[in-house]
């Protein structure tokens, strides 16, 4: 498309969509686009529509977190009065917010709709899930203490779960450190794959050799997976159901503060040479990347060399 050539934005014609004041749509969502937006694919498509000059780029990125960037973006869109709603959800689109597309386009979107109406997780709500894990992982590692090939793998003994993974046997670091979307399928050089979310489980819990970037790491097990289970049910399903504990916190809250939350999860998704054909869309879409794409999904099959 030569420079300055206008597109033809299709999405124009769309009724009622540029008939509402941009300001006023992106000022109605402000904080779901803020807390959601995934501001460096989004930007990169501005620049290239003319909306954001290079100046606009270093100014927005100059912001420490992800939110302030996000901020800082949202709140130049709304200033500037340079691009139109249309030409903001074609954007959003190409940039793979379709939730978002959808949310400001008012149409309905199961993964909009599985949290209207649900407050967020407060921070003591998000501490008792972290614990909650914490105490799952410890005591699945503390199971293999005196396993003497996880163990050698690890480059500790187990008994106070403080490991140093032999991270050139087990060739985490490097695929571990999230740029983006990453879909891992390994298996450990030394041991089945199911050893390999032991020995991160037990790293999330220990010194974080390999898992520091992720305050959130949830390891499920396909074969448990049921049929027509969201990802939330997966995972209260296999870490969070106990007969002595309960939840304060609902599904839909934790659904939501992981959209928000997407670059700090950890998804360990074990036994894919196990998993059924028809096991639950939304793993299915968690592993092709169409639901939670920034988070990071380590998936392993069940037994060494694929075995």
């Amino acid at each position: 498309m030569a420079s300055g050539t206008k597109r033809p934005w299709i999405l124009d014609q769309t009724p009622g969509l540029d008939s509402r004041d941009f300001q006023e749509l992106l000022l109605d969502n402000y904080v779901r686009l803020t807390n959601e937006l995934q501001e460096e694919g989004v930007i990169t498509h501005l620049i290239q529509e003319r909306i954001l000059s290079i100046a606009d780029k270093e100014k927005i990125m100059a912001n420490t977190t992800s939110h302030g960037r996000a901020q800082a973006l949202v709140d130049k869109l709304i200033t500037s009065g340079k691009c139109s709603a249309s030409q903001f959800v074609d954007v959003l689109r190409r940039s793979g917010h379709d939730h978002l597309a959808d949310m400001l386009e008012g149409k309905s979107n199961s993964k909009v709709a599985r949290t209207e109406g649900y407050k967020d997780m407060t921070s003591s709500q998000f501490q008792e899930l972290n614990l909650r894990l914490l105490n799952v992982y410890f005591e699945e590692a503390i199971q293999y203490k005196g396993d003497a090939d996880l163990e050698e793998i690890m480059g500790c003994k187990m008994d106070n779960v403080t490991c140093s993974i032999k991270v050139e046997r087990m060739a985490f670091r490097k695929m571990l450190t999230p740029k983006g979307r990453q879909i891992i399928s390994l298996v450990g050089e030394d041991a089945p794959g199911r050893t390999v979310g032991t020995v991160l489980a037990a790293d999330w819990v220990g010194n974080k050799t390999v898992t520091s970037k992720f305050n959130q790491m949830y390891k499920l097990d396909l074969n448990k997976v049921r049929k027509n289970q969201t990802i939330t049910d997966a995972i209260f399903d296999q870490l969070l159901h106990d007969s002595n504990y309960e939840p304060s916190f609902s599904k839909e809250a934790l659904w939501r503060h992981m959209e928000q939350t997407q670059k700090e999860i950890l998804f360990v998704l074990e036994g894919l040479d196990r998993l059924s054909p028809f096991t639950s869309p939304e793993i299915l879409q968690l592993i092709d990347g169409k639901l939670l794409p920034r988070a990071t999904v380590v998936v392993t099959v069940a037994e060494a060399n694929g075995a």
